[in-house]
């Protein structure tokens, strides 16, 4: 007999406290709730926490990825190298452009982007020729490379930027699992030339909607800063004067204070969220480690992984057990999951690329496999129980 929660669990819930709805409440008593102060705040502490000499807050992070390509110079002639693994914002806005994605394969442990898969693809899909990479297919010049961070676990930037300095290519790191991992000693921010953040609603921090872009560069902080406004040339809050120039057009990306207090308030907690979700994704490592046909995700190498999905692979055994079945058996019993991803060449909009199956054999093997388990910082105790149970009783019935 199946015993199931009386409510359902989620696979992700944000974590709201007290204070952070206070502060929300702040702004919209303060008749100040658009873009504004606590916006730049929250750029500065973000900036902080990270180390980024910049950090420009966005409405989303796919708004962030689009004007990182964006203030490159990214055209229709041109190609970025996207993994074949991840959420369709980083491949869209390459498309955005008119751009081509060129996919790479994964590895098979943490199905991350790596030196290896990169260099895979280069040699199949792209020839170095005048000093520039460029895609065989379509002839077009290769600007940039995204790393994707998945889950909480980072790729290795410094192969990663070692084979873009090669090739001259943009490092944009898609860190919209990532916060706030660290990798090599160093807080994720600061590897790539600009690195991507999301606070959507299930994120390691969240504003509701939104998402931070990180550079060191001067110059390219500046053009996003300018375009996420609609191409005005002066921000809206302390303008001194009705005077503004439109001198490019733009878009409507900019954060408001109201999300930005919440993020705020996200940032000061964000340790003790980040703790909380290590320390489940222990409870859950220890206590499913005898499982058999049931893999679990390791802990970051060279640096310490986020923890903002827990990926399991599941064996396939006929009759018996696999991912969809573990999925069923899981919503029987009211409890959550999801997966993480469809890769992208399964999509109707990217099969007009090309892209051919039996080039990303990791990145099949994981779709058939993975499975995220329940993972947030709210999580009780007994949801933490309810999950190890039901898991636990879907193994011992095999």
């Amino acid at each position: 007999m199946i015993t199931a929660r009386k409510t359902f669990l989620p696979f992700a819930l944000p974590s709201i406290s007290e204070k952070a709805i206070e502060e929300v409440a702040a702004v919209l008593r303060s008749g100040w709730i658009t873009s504004g102060p606590k916006v730049k705040e929250f750029e500065e502490e973000f900036a902080k926490y990270t180390g980024a000499e910049f950090a420009l807050a966005m409405n989303s992070a796919t708004a962030g990825l689009h004007l990182a390509l964006e203030s490159i110079g990214l055209c229709s002639e041109d190609a970025v190298l996207v993994p074949a693994v991840t959420f369709t914002a980083t491949a869209e806005t390459v498309c955005y452009f008119g751009a081509e994605p060129i996919l790479a394969d994964v590895d098979p442990i943490f199905n991350l982007m790596t030196e290896a898969t990169l260099k895979e693809t280069i040699e199949r899909e792209c020839v170095f020729s005048k000093g520039n990479l460029v895609h065989k297919k379509t002839g077009k010049t290769v600007r940039a490379v995204m790393p994707v961070h998945l889950a909480g676990a980072v790729c290795d930037m410094d192969s990663i930027n070692s084979l873009a300095k090669e090739y001259h290519l943009y490092v944009i790191e898609d860190s919209a699992h990532a916060f706030p991992a660290v990798h090599k000693g160093e807080r994720i921010g600061t590897h790539g030339d600009f690195t991507v953040f999301s606070f959507y609603a299930t994120k390691g921090i969240t504003t509701g909607e939104g998402g931070m872009v990180t550079t060191r560069h001067a110059h390219f902080a500046e053009r996003i800063k300018l375009m996420r406004l609609h191409g005005i040339n002066r921000e809206t809050y302390g303008r001194p004067g009705w005077y503004y120039e439109v001198v490019s057009p733009g878009f409507k990306y900019n954060m408001s204070d109201i999300a930005a207090a919440l993020g705020l308030v996200q940032l000061a907690e964000a340790e003790d969220l980040w703790r909380r979700r290590i320390q489940i994704a222990e409870i859950y490592r220890s206590e499913f480690a005898d499982l058999p046909f049931l893999h679990l995700p390791l802990p970051a190498i060279d640096g310490e992984h986020s923890w903002h999905l827990f990926r399991v692979e599941v064996d396939t055994v006929p009759g018996k057990i696999n991912r969809d079945i573990l999925c069923s058996e899981l919503q029987k019993r009211n409890i959550g999951s999801s997966l993480h991803f469809i890769p992208l060449y399964e999509h109707p909009f990217y099969q007009r690329f090309g892209f051919e199956r039996k080039n990303y054999p990791n990145s099949d093997a994981m779709y058939k496999r993975t499975l995220s388990l329940p993972l947030f910082a709210g999580m009780t105790d007994g949801d933490i129980e309810d999950v190890v149970t039901a898991v636990k009783d879907i193994f011992d019935t095999l």
